[in-house]
């Protein structure tokens, strides 16, 4: 099973299975750091071996390989420059982002990461939507069938303070008609699924807002877990700040 056809059953068949969705982030104290977003499609693998039951006679696959997202937009680059400016600044904020496919056909793994080292935290700023285009460049899209989003979060740190901040978007009616549409389509997948914040930092954490935060046992990783459909339906739950001991 080669990687198109895996994008290709992973952008059809994600409101149809749930997943674990995890935001990983290591922030040392310069404010630099790198940026995570796992997808774990491994019920999706579970559910394809089927599929690959029926071609008995090849060896099942297995498949760990990055691919630079730098090549991807050079690949692309005709298409890319049809696009309004907006869109065309959007793209260019992916040049430095990875995508990392875990596959194990026997063991029924399927690992999709996107990832992003950064110099400065505000660089993470609406991750959401880069992340969704992220996903439609990788599927040879060009940056259409984005699936909508109706937040956008801001990362800010001083070394000391760590605020993850969430502003609900002001959506034009259709933009918003849109986004209900998904959830509606989707709700089945966003019940099953769940939301993992896990957050390292190089000091130990004195206080985090968020109630019911875990904390490491060396207190320098915050682990937060949530359903996906109570992260869509109220994504401003995740607003919180963590205070560092200098």
């Amino acid at each position: 099973m080669n990687i198109k056809k895996i994008l290709i059953l992973f952008v059809t068949s994600v409101v149809l299975i749930s997943c674990v969705f995890t935001e990983e982030l290591h922030i040392n104290n310069d404010g630099s750091g790198s940026y995570a977003f796992n997808m774990d499609m491994s019920q999706m693998m579970e559910s394809m071996k089927e599929m690959s039951e029926k071609d008995s006679l090849k060896d099942p696959e297995v498949l760990d390989t990055i691919i630079l997202f730098r090549d991807i937009l050079s690949e692309n680059k005709d298409s890319i420059a049809k696009l309004d400016a907006e869109e065309k600044e959007m793209i260019k904020a992916l040049e430095d982002f990875t995508m990392r496919m875990q596959i194990d056909e026997e063991k029924g793994k399927m690992l999709m990461t996107f990832g992003l080292d950064f110099k400065d935290i505000s660089d993470l700023k609406n991750m959401e939507e880069k992340i969704a285009r992220a996903q439609s460049l990788s599927n040879k899209k060009e940056g259409s069938n984005v699936m909508p989003s109706n937040s956008n979060t801001e990362f800010s740190f001083d070394g000391n303070i760590f605020k993850r901040k969430v502003t609900l978007k002001d959506l034009s009616k259709e933009k918003s008609d849109e986004f209900d549409k998904m959830i509606k389509q989707s709700s089945s997948f966003l019940e099953g699924s769940n939301y993992r914040l896990v957050y390292h930092f190089e000091n130990v954490i004195q206080h985090v807002s968020f109630k019911g935060a875990k904390i490491s046992d060396n207190k320098k990783t915050l682990i937060i877990e949530m359903p996906m459909d109570t992260i869509i339906k109220n994504p401003k739950l995740l607003d919180f700040e963590v205070k560092l001991k200098k």
